[in-house]
């Protein structure tokens, strides 16, 4: 009877654990909820407009599908940016804790051999941009070497006469009559 007495003291004590658990992990949620939402509304107190509010979302959305990719390779799976951010995090907690097992002299010669590369990679973009550079001098001097084209001149045209506005003769006699009878009646 001992015995399970002091089997359930342990099973009660390992339940109660486990509630004390998840009550401050309810409650961290809770509080990361709040801080998001708090977040959210700073963000949306018209700020932004909807539509630059798209297309940074969209863009946002675009990096870490990259990242995503980068992290864990070409995944054919269709995943909301959440869940990608997600399991970028937990890749990237996987690789911390691996960092702290990892020989220190291992770690030193794959960051030299980083480094190596990096500046392999800048001694080739700075090539290729010289290289560029060179193409554009080259192309520039040619310009200038080159015979000047004869711009032809088009010819000079006559300018076409504009249309002479036609009076009514209806309308030059309808006037000449009206002063004619003003003449008559104010000077006789």
């Amino acid at each position: 009877m001992d015995y399970n007495r002091k089997k359930m003291e342990v099973e009660t004590n390992q339940l109660t654990q486990q509630i004390d658990i998840m009550t401050h992990t309810i409650q961290r949620e809770k509080e990361r909820a709040a801080e998001l939402e708090l977040r959210a509304r700073l963000f949306n107190f018209g700020k932004y407009k909807s539509d630059d509010q798209e297309g940074m979302f969209d863009s946002l959305g675009a990096k870490v599908e990259e990242v995503y990719r980068g992290c864990m390779g070409d995944s054919e799976a269709n995943l909301s940016t959440l869940q990608m951010l997600k399991a970028i995090e937990s890749r990237l907690d996987e690789l911390l804790e691996n960092v702290e097992i990892v020989p220190k002299e291992r770690l030193v010669l794959a960051e030299r051999a980083k480094e190596k590369e990096r500046r392999f990679r800048m001694r080739d973009e700075k090539m290729r941009q010289d290289k560029q550079n060179q193409e554009r001098l080259k192309r520039a001097l040619e310009r200038a070497q080159a015979d000047v084209k004869k711009t032809t001149v088009k010819k000079l045209m006559a300018r076409s006469q504009r249309l002479a506005r036609k009076l009514k003769t209806s309308q030059v006699y309808d006037i000449s009559d009206k002063e004619k009878e003003e003449q008559l009646y104010f000077y006789t």
